[in-house]
């Protein structure tokens, strides 16, 4: 079979491609010379390995010969891996949807040669796509002159250019005196009281939201807001959403009742996932939660890590092909009896509430396991103890989870992406301490360490977001924060001094000098192709926290752990900067919300002096959210010195004196939400 281009190309998607009769090529110069060259519109199609729709659209249309007859003939095609290339993403996603209402992949956009859009969207069937291959060939050519001037064409950069012309003439705006009364409300008025989580459907997690949550109800201590963290944590870890077998969420759920999920799992989702669950447990312990964690982690260290060399892989497809939806993680009942004895099927069946039917639309028979019924309600339904259903149970999911290693797995992309990678050793060294488990932290310093050597440019002094690729400003924020952690978890000096020595760097390359905020890409150069041209500032939440709010968490960490005031300025303007967002956005800017108050209201800082095991320890351990510990290993003194702001107590020598302090400090202070 011949290949095309794209048989040399670094992501597993656009590999995926090369087969296809269609002359693709990768976003680059070339291809955007070939379209002034050949006077041809570009044909953008912008997708990513694990999506279910961009398969369809490749199966339909680009591996149809008519199709690609016409592709070649007359157009310029370019393929893009949205995952490998999230700026790309980013500009094309907020033309397209600022031109038809919505985004999503796949993303397809028809380019004049200078990369402006005329004409987008998402999935079109063959037939659709076939008449637009062949009116907008047919338009171009007899309107060209025009469409280059038209309004139209040149959206895109009248909608940037729009875009921070707003951001930056609303820049320094007070930040009003009420903005987490206002935000807590704009959170209650999403939430859904029958089912948790925020919205109706298609249902997103919103783990930053959760984590913003979790740090007003602890700082608050309000039962409401305890209420909604409860409610949704437990809701979406009962539903399909969550996988009850092995572990880990999908992406999201396409119903209310977080019942039926795209399939598909991501390294960012589960990364927050298990950092909120972490937290939450120690917030209000729930068994189901630590059911959860463990969950993840099983499922990230058998299918989503590299657990020889380290390193967090970047998603696992939802499918096998184009005939499936799903089936490696559903069931039918004559599965479920084929693999369990009576006993353990009758008990499967009646918990997971499994029907004939099946609840998969279009896939007739198929169950997504989900919780219906508690286990004291089972055990009374099918006459047995609570403890030997829970025995029964947990022998049912082994036997499950053996059988279903042996389908056929949907595909997992081992690219390891810097951001990704962050995110998720952020969590593992959270969740170490938080829980204790000093295998979790080993493994996070093995990859972290592993990352220190593999995406880090040193003739070029610039993190990378995956091989050959630079570094975005999210990486930085990513990366920064988790050798923030790293250094916390591990009492690695050498992290902190990474981190600081990253953060310079970031400032230098993305910082605004003018407003504050930082940039999402590094100053473009003058031969930067077609949307590139063009910086954004991202403060949305587009799932995973946004990176401005993660480099600005990341200043406040670093001014509390080396009293740098330059830190404390930056973090300060950049707040301003985003005044505005607060009283725009909603859940949407969450994690803004969470460092606009450890900037209002900071954290703790724990000062360990001396080398005490125990206290240490404890220091560690101890949950207070957005907490800071710093060391001073060669001190001859063995203490722990709270602060909190300017307020410093008195340094305690054990670890019954630091938790008395503790516990003293939240009550002590407690904020208003008035």
């Amino acid at each position: 079979m011949t290949q095309n281009r794209l048989a040399k190309a670094s992501s597993s998607y656009l590999r995926s491609g090369s087969h296809q009769p269609i002359d693709w090529y990768e976003f680059g110069e070339e291809a955007f010379q070939k379209a002034k060259e050949s006077d041809r519109l570009i044909l953008l199609d912008i997708g990513a390995v694990w999506c279910h729709w961009c398969h369809v659209i490749d199966r339909e249309s680009y591996e149809n010969d008519e199709i690609a007859q016409l592709i070649n003939q007359y157009y310029v095609p370019v393929k893009v891996d949205r995952d490998q290339r999230p700026d790309i993403d980013a500009r094309y996603q907020q033309i397209v949807a600022s031109m038809t209402g919505q985004g999503g992949w796949p993303l397809t956009a028809f380019l004049t040669s200078d990369g402006r859009v005329l004409f987008g969207g998402t999935y079109f069937p063959p037939a659709t796509m076939k008449k637009l291959l062949l009116q907008l060939k047919d338009v171009y050519q007899e309107q060209k002159e025009t469409i280059m001037k038209d309004s139209l064409a040149s959206a895109s950069q009248k909608e940037i250019d729009a875009q921070l012309e707003s951001t930056e003439s609303e820049a320094q705006q007070p930040i009003p005196k009420d903005v987490f009364h206002r935000l807590l409300n704009t959170v209650d008025s999403a939430f859904d009281s029958e089912y948790g989580g925020f919205g109706m459907q298609p249902k997103f997690p919103h783990f930053s939201t959760l984590e913003f949550l979790i740090q007003q109800t602890f700082r608050t201590q309000n039962k409401e807001l305890a209420r909604v963290v409860e409610k949704s944590l437990t809701e979406m870890a009962k539903g399909g959403v969550y996988d009850q077998i092995g572990g880990g969420f999908h992406r999201y759920s396409v119903d209310r009742q977080w019942h039926v999920p795209h399939f598909e799992k991501m390294a960012y989702d589960n990364a927050e996932a298990l950092q909120v669950y972490a937290q939450a447990y120690r917030l209000q312990p729930n068994p189901l939660y630590l059911d959860v964690i463990h969950g993840i982690l099983h499922f990230t260290a058998r299918v989503l890590s590299d657990q020889k060399m380290g390193g967090f892989y970047a998603s696992q497809d939802a499918d096998i092909d184009l005939t499936d939806d799903g089936d490696y993680f559903t069931w039918t009942l004559d599965e479920v009896k084929a693999v369990l004895t009576p006993e353990e099927a009758e008990l499967v069946i009646a918990y997971y509430g499994l029907t004939p039917n099946g609840d998969m639309h279009g896939r007739q028979g198929r169950n997504v396991l989900h919780i219906t019924k508690d286990i004291e309600t089972v055990a009374k339904q099918i006459h047995q103890s609570v403890e030997t259903v829970q025995q029964r149970l947990a022998n049912a999911k082994h036997k499950m989870a053996a059988h279903r290693f042996t389908r056929t797995a949907p595909f997992v992309d081992q690219t390891q992406y810097l951001n990704w990678n962050g995110m998720y050793l952020v969590a593992y060294f959270e969740t170490a301490d938080l829980l204790d488990r000093p295998d979790v932290r080993e493994f996070a310093q093995k990859t972290l360490d592993r990352l220190l050597e593999t995406h880090v440019d040193q003739a070029k002094n610039c993190l990378l977001h995956t091989s050959g690729i630079p570094g975005l400003m999210e990486d930085y924020a990513w990366f920064i924060q988790a050798l923030i952690k790293g250094y916390q978890s591990t009492e690695n000096k050498g992290y902190l001094d990474a981190a600081q020595h990253w953060m310079q760097v970031a400032i230098d390359s993305f910082e605004d000098r003018s407003y504050g905020g930082f940039y999402d890409i590094a100053t473009p150069t003058e031969d930067a192709l077609a949307l590139l041209k063009f910086r954004r500032k991202p403060t949305e939440d587009t799932p995973s926290s946004s990176a401005n709010a993660v480099m600005i968490r990341n200043l406040i960490k670093l001014f509390l752990l080396t009293s740098e005031t330059c830190y404390a300025e930056k973090a300060e303007r950049a707040l301003h900067m985003f005044g505005y967002e607060f009283s725009n956005r909603g859940v949407f800017v969450s994690a803004l919300a969470t460092a606009l108050f450890e900037w209002m209201h900071p954290p703790v800082k724990l000062a360990v002096l001396g080398q005490d095991k125990n206290l240490n320890h404890a220091s560690r351990t101890t949950f207070y959210p957005g907490k800071i510990v710093s060391y001073q290993p060669e001190s001859s003194t063995s203490e722990v010195q709270i602060c909190e702001g300017t307020r410093c107590l008195t340094p305690v020598t054990t670890v019954e004196a630091l938790d008395s302090q503790l516990k003293a400090l939240v009550s002590e202070s407690l904020v208003s939400l008035s």
